[in-house]
C-alpha cells in the first residue's frame, strides 16, 4: 500500500574523498564513477516506491550530481545550503582514521566544540532544524526528496524523533542511502532508515 511521505532524505553517492576515507565536509567534491552508479540504482529504487514531487539539494556538486543521476532531472529542484555537510575546518581532506577519534571524542563530550576554521555540531543541528521545519510544513501533501550529506541526515532524524544534537553521534548513514518519514495521526513516523538499494556497488 502506498503512503505519501512527508520527507525522504537521500545521502549522495561516493566521491573520491569517500573512496580514500578522507573527510570532505564542505569541499565541493564530485561523484566518482561508483557514485554515479550508486545514484542511478538508488534513484530507480526510490522512484519505483514513491512518486517524487520536488527535490532539494545542497549547493555541493555531489548532491546535485546524485539528484541528476537518480533520474530527478525533470523534477522541480531547489538548492538550500542549510542541508550542506558540516564544516570540518582544518580537519577537511585529512584521513578519517587520523582525526575522527580525536574529533569524535571532542563532540561526544561537548556538542558545541568548534574545530579550527570549522563549525560546531550544535550549529549544524540548529540550521538543519530550521530546514526540517520549513520543508515539513511545505511538503505536508507532497513527496520531497532532500539530497544531502551524512551529518544533516542524522541531524534531521534527531529533530524528527524528538532527540537532541547528541543523537547525531549515535547514528551511521551509508552512502546513497534512503531515510524516510511518513505522516500518521500523531505526527511523523520513521518508515525507513539507512535503506541502501545500491549497497552491492562499491
Amino acid at each position: 500500500v502506498y503512503h505519501r511521505r512527508i520527507l525522504i532524505l537521500l545521502r549522495h553517492g561516493r566521491t573520491p574523498n569517500n573512496a580514500q576515507a578522507r573527510l570532505q565536509g564542505q569541499i565541493d567534491s564530485p561523484l566518482d564513477e561508483v557514485g554515479f552508479q550508486q545514484s542511478a540504482v538508488v534513484g530507480k529504487a526510490l522512484r519505483e516506491r514513491w512518486p517524487v514531487d520536488r527535490v532539494v539539494t545542497s549547493s555541493r556538486r555531489r548532491t546535485r550530481q546524485t539528484a541528476r543521476a537518480a533520474g530527478f532531472g525533470d523534477v522541480p529542484t531547489t538548492i538550500d545550503d542549510r542541508w550542506m555537510e558540516i564544516d570540518f575546518g582544518d580537519y577537511d581532506d585529512r584521513r578519517i582514521s587520523e582525526v575522527m577519534t580525536e574529533l569524535g571524542a571532542a563532540w561526544a563530550s561537548d556538542i558545541s566544540y568548534t574545530p579550527p576554521g570549522g563549525e560546531s555540531m550544535a550549529d549544524l543541528h540548529e540550521r538543519v532544524g530550521e530546514a526540517v521545519a520549513a520543508i515539513t510544513e511545505e511538503a505536508a501533501t507532497s513527496n520531497v526528496v532532500v539530497v544531502t550529506h551524512a551529518t544533516p541526515v542524522k541531524s534531521a532524524v534527531a529533530w524528527l524523533l524528538g532527540g537532541t544534537a547528541e543523537m547525531i553521534m549515535r547514528l551511521r548513514v551509508s552512502l546513497a542511502s534512503i531515510t524516510a518519514f511518513g505522516p500518521v495521526a500523531h505526527g511523523l513516523v520513521l518508515t525507513d532508515f539507512n535503506w541502501c538499494p545500491a549497497r552491492h556497488i562499491g
